[in-house]
């Protein structure tokens, strides 16, 4: 196993309380020393200024001096979605050492990640109001850190807990609403290897928007600012779905509850062993993500009944990419929270297992239509009716599978691995691919008592290994 502490650097006296507040936690193994750059909005404003302007006139032309929320940005919680890309040192072609690869990495990094806030210019706001983030150009927080282990012993043994010492200290709920929207963190490994945490501000846009942005900061560093890679994020969510004059959910808050959380692997193998058994009449083909969606539900039902008694009734939502199901499709580069949600549901007395629940799975997304309604695009009436009451569970998933994440390459190699640390509710469940494209890996997220159980079902063990070694995918 490994540990790590996070000390504040001497040059963190020049930080906010958010960030200089950051929490220890020693152990032999492992240590995170936060170094010189702390680079909130300044950075930005000195070393970007005149590329913002350059873009400012277009910007402006198109009504980007405030982005305008979508009603479906409107629905989302207040929060930062963090994403680690872990990367294995290569030797220099130069015969440079790794720290001196080091330095030139994030200076790279820095400066590609200008160039690409003057595309994605509201990204460098603040939000302004529960309709709008003003264009403002604050920037965003940069922040450097030594880590001193290897890489190897992450990947060898990953603790998804200490995972979050590669996420800058700002992630709280307090601060999304009032601060950065985008918050990087390069950490830098013994052996050079290295992991980029991006946090991104869920108000902003979805999974897809991330993939999108990451892509393209990566194309413009492994471009070096030679102005051959072409960015156009398209910001037209809010025309879609015209925002309203009310927040939600009321004073846009997130109730506080504490989680666990566990990565599930499920490799090529079982992933095809367990779509056969899911498979039925009404649905002969279950995808990937139906078969995996059902088992983790169906052992989630059954973990909850076994401490809430078995007459209880369970929800399934599941996001669903709303640019692919407009005709003509929706670019990838359209900005926003362009997702909508289906629900699967199972009552008290209706049969739970594979079959029915991917079959529910299926019919549920067969009959899901695109409107201009955004209440009906994220099943509003359905999610408050059922939130008001503890007599059924709701389990939200969230499939980033076949999304582009192992193909952000910086100029160093595609990641070895990715790693979503994220929420601070329970019943959420995120799926993403392996780096082999395979196999998935599903990040559960339940209460302690509820986790206790969970991870002992031998239906889900039979299927899932419980955290391996990432060099093992």
């Amino acid at each position: 196993m490994w540990d790590m502490s996070l000390d504040s650097s001497p040059n963190a006296s020049n930080l906010n309380s958010a960030e200089a507040c950051c929490p220890s936690i020693r152990s032999h193994a492992c240590h995170v020393e936060l170094v010189r750059h702390y680079c909130k909005g300044r950075l930005w404003k000195e070393d970007a200024v005149w590329r913002l302007a350059s873009v400012r006139r277009l910007l402006y032309k198109e009504n980007l001096e405030t982005l305008t929320f979508s009603r479906l940005d409107q629905f989302v919680p207040p929060i930062y979605l963090p994403l680690i890309f872990f990367y294995p040192y290569e030797d220099d072609s130069n015969g440079n050492n790794h720290l001196v690869v080091a330095k030139e990495r994030s200076l790279l990094l820095k400066a590609s990640l200008s160039n690409v806030l003057t595309r994605y210019h509201p990204f460098a706001g603040r939000i302004k109001d529960h309709i709008s983030v003003e264009c403002n150009g604050e920037g965003v927080l940069f922040v450097e850190a030594r880590v001193n282990c290897n890489l190897l012993d992450v990947l060898q043994h990953p603790d998804t807990e200490q995972l979050e010492k590669f996420i800058p200290s700002e992630p709280q709920l307090e601060n999304v609403a009032t601060g950065n929207l985008i918050l990087v963190q390069v950490n830098f490994f013994q052996c050079g290897g290295m992991a980029i945490c991006v946090c991104f501000s869920h108000k902003l846009g979805d999974a897809t928007t991330i993939a999108t942005f990451i892509k393209d900061w990566a194309s413009m560093t492994v471009d070096n600012g030679g102005g051959e890679v072409l960015v156009h994020p398209e910001f037209i969510a809010a025309s879609l779905f015209p925002p309203v004059d009310e927040m939600f959910p009321p004073n846009n808050q997130v109730p506080q509850r504490n989680s666990v959380r566990k990565r599930l692997v499920f490799n090529e193998s079982n992933i095809a062993a367990l779509k056969a058994l899911a498979s039925s009449a009404t649905n002969e083909q279950p995808t990937r993500v139906e078969a995996v969606t059902a088992l983790i539900w169906n052992c989630a039902m059954r973990t909850s009944r076994s401490i809430l008694g078995p007459s209880r009734p369970s929800l399934c939502l599941h996001a669903v990419n709303l640019r692919k199901r407009y005709s003509p499709p929706l670019s990838e580069h359209a900005i926003g929270n362009l997702v909508g949600i289906i629900v699967a549901e199972i009552g008290e007395t209706n049969e739970i297992g594979l079959q029915n629940l991917a079959s529910q799975l299926r019919r549920e997304k067969q009959e899901f239509k695109v409107t201009g309604d955004a209440e009906k695009m994220f099943m509003v009436e359905i999610v408050a009716r059922f939130g008001q009451t503890k007599d059924v569970d709701i389990f939200s998933f969230s499939s980033w599978c076949r999304m582009p994440l192992y193909e952000g390459d910086f100029g160093w190699g595609k990641p070895i691995w990715v790693a979503p640390i994220q929420t601070i509710v329970p019943h959420v469940v995120v799926l993403l691919d392996t780096r082999d494209g395979d196999g998935i890996e599903a990040w559960v997220y339940l209460a302690q008592e509820e986790m206790a159980i969970f991870e002992c079902d031998q239906e889900l063990l039979s299927f899932a290994s419980m955290n391996p070694s990432v060099l093992s995918n």
